[in-house]
């Protein structure tokens, strides 16, 4: 009886998720024909953390003296981008700064929605390594916070964070036709060459996996 225990407890095998290997953003436009394009993705450097929590309410009504239904209202993704720098470009087109002639950044610009891609690693308990690649496709930045601090016996770096939300985009959708907000990639064997295209392009739910030259087409 005790053998036949074991063998039924399976574990899938034991992992964690951990480390920004890298992150980058992309520009989202209309095009003359008022179709949604993403922009080249660019290496967002000095990326310290992301954090992205979703809520979503659920809200019972009662009848009978019991509950009647209960309705579930949209979710709500909101967080914030940490880093010790950030790319200019990425202020003037995405935290609301707007460049002068000088040089200068002032806080007159736009805040332009982008899609945000970044890259963590997974451990398994056997020390072996792989990727995991999220996308949020509708991100929008606030006015980024931080502090300042006098250097003392040993100086520390200063920290932006930049408040962001992230909504479903209208231009990404799934196989029902839905708006999809954010897709997650684990990095396998026969998707690895998608890895490789994010630093190109956006990956979207329906990015075809690059094919292998050297691997002769079927048929």
């Amino acid at each position: 009886m005790a053998n036949d225990v074991a063998t039924t407890k399976k574990y899938d095998k034991r992992t964690a998720t951990h480390g920004n290997s890298w992150g980058a953003f992309a520009k989202i436009t209309n095009d003359s024909a008022g179709e949604t394009q993403f922009g080249t993705p660019k290496i967002f450097t000095g990326l310290r953390a992301n954090s992205f929590e979703t809520t979503q309410d659920s809200n019972p009504y009662y009848a009978d003296n019991l509950e009647h239904i209960r309705l579930t209202g949209a979710k709500a993704v909101e967080g914030s981008i940490k880093a010790y720098q950030f790319p200019r470009q990425f202020a003037i087109d995405h935290m609301g700064y707007k460049e002068t002639e000088n040089g200068g950044l002032i806080d007159t610009g736009t805040f332009g929605n982008f899609v945000w891609q970044f890259v963590e690693t997974i451990t398994d308990q056997f020390g072996g390594e792989t990727e995991q690649l999220t996308i949020y496709y509708n991100v929008k930045a606030s006015a980024p916070t931080a502090e300042t601090a006098t250097d003392e016996d040993s100086a520390e770096p200063k920290e932006f964070e930049i408040p962001v939300t992230a909504s479903p985009n209208p231009a990404v959708i799934d196989g029902d036709g839905k708006a999809v907000t954010v897709m997650t990639i684990t990095k396998d064997e026969k998707n690895a060459a998608l890895f490789d295209l994010a630093y190109q392009q956006v990956i979207l739910p329906d990015t075809k996996i690059p094919s292998d030259p050297e691997t002769p087409a079927e048929g």
